[in-house]
């Protein structure tokens, strides 16, 4: 009895979280935000380390409605993502992911080539998610209430913090 209790009590703690959400939010954001909620773009990348432990990474800057940040990821951290991710969501399978490069991976074009390909990716993955009637981004499901916090928790590929071994941290 006192768990049931329990669990509606914080059921009606995170609706209620939900809604504070949404009426805060209705103040910066508006339905028409969610024809477009995620914008996403890798703007540059910068080359880390030196010598056989030189790699680049790719800036990743998320704006969802009204929140704004940037990660900095490797390609074998979205390569793992993609992997991890569409083995819940079959579905990705059908995007293009770029290919993994034995040869030319430090070369200045590829990495540019890359770099473009990723970000076509990462907007196709959004796309397709925020339509996927089994995400939990669906929008229908999150509306105006789809956040930093919603992504981060779907994938933590999109976490401040979490694979950051550069001086470049995430801004």
């Amino acid at each position: 009895m006192m768990q049931d209790n329990e669990k509606l009590h914080n059921g009606t703690i995170q609706r209620k979280l939900k809604y504070e959400r949404m009426i805060s939010r209705s103040l910066g954001a508006n339905p028409d935000d969610l024809k477009d909620p995620i914008k996403i773009s890798i703007p540059r990348y910068v080359l880390c380390g030196q010598g056989k432990d030189a790699h680049f990474e790719f800036e990743v800057k998320i704006t969802v409605l009204d929140e704004t940040w940037t990660v900095f990821r490797r390609y074998s951290r979205f390569r793992e993502m993609h992997k991890t991710l569409k083995l819940k969501y079959t579905e990705l399978a059908a995007l293009e992911f770029p290919p993994k490069k034995l040869f030319g991976n430090k070369d200045e074009r590829v990495v540019a080539e890359r770099r473009s390909r990723l970000e076509k990716y990462l907007r196709d993955f959004f796309s397709m998610m925020l339509q996927s009637a089994t995400s939990p981004l669906h929008i229908n499901k999150v509306g105006l209430t789809l956040s930093k916090h919603t992504i981060c928790e779907f994938s933590p590929f999109f976490k401040k913090g979490v694979f950051d071994y550069s001086s470049h941290g995430t801004g």
